[in-house]
């Protein structure tokens, strides 16, 4: 088992995929207005990054990260197909999305995760990942966990 932690762009089709079995999966616990759509021309256009993970050449996951401002990042959609999960895709992802998170100077990742995503809040807390209030609490409603991290330079 060979997983690889890619660039790739978020109109792609495989991100596409990817990013649509993740919402799929959310409508299952969440309400849909608590499921923010992800704007891919928005997402492109702020310098965003987007990576896939691969075992073996196909795709299993996926996590972005959007500039919020010249200090901060947040990570989005982060996702891996559930017959994969427990493999290191999402720590490999996450590692790999830090270091680029640094490299282009930011300071500090922000998320917001939905409250039951247990598995998804476990992986950010043992990551030094610390819970915060809603950094945006006109979209972040009742089912929002939010995160942030410090990087060290």
């Amino acid at each position: 088992m060979a997983l690889e932690v890619k660039p790739v762009s978020i109109r792609s089709k495989m991100a596409g995929t990817l990013i649509a079995e993740l919402e799929t999966e959310l409508r299952q616990s969440y309400p849909p207005h608590y499921i923010h759509e992800l704007n891919s021309s928005s997402f492109e256009s702020t310098g965003s990054e987007f990576l896939v993970c691969m075992l073996d050449g196909t795709p299993i996951g996926c996590l972005g990260l959007r500039p919020l401002d010249s200090e901060t990042a947040e990570l989005k959609r982060m996702f891996v197909r559930p017959e994969h999960r427990g493999c290191g895709a999402a720590k490999m992802m996450l590692q790999e999305i830090e270091k680029r998170a640094t490299a282009n100077g930011f300071k500090k990742i922000v998320l917001e995760t939905g409250n039951q995503q247990t598995a998804a809040i476990q992986l950010y807390l043992s990551k030094g990942y610390k819970p915060v209030p809603p950094y945006n609490p006109s979209v972040d409603g009742p089912a929002s966990a939010c995160f942030n991290k410090n990087l060290n330079p």
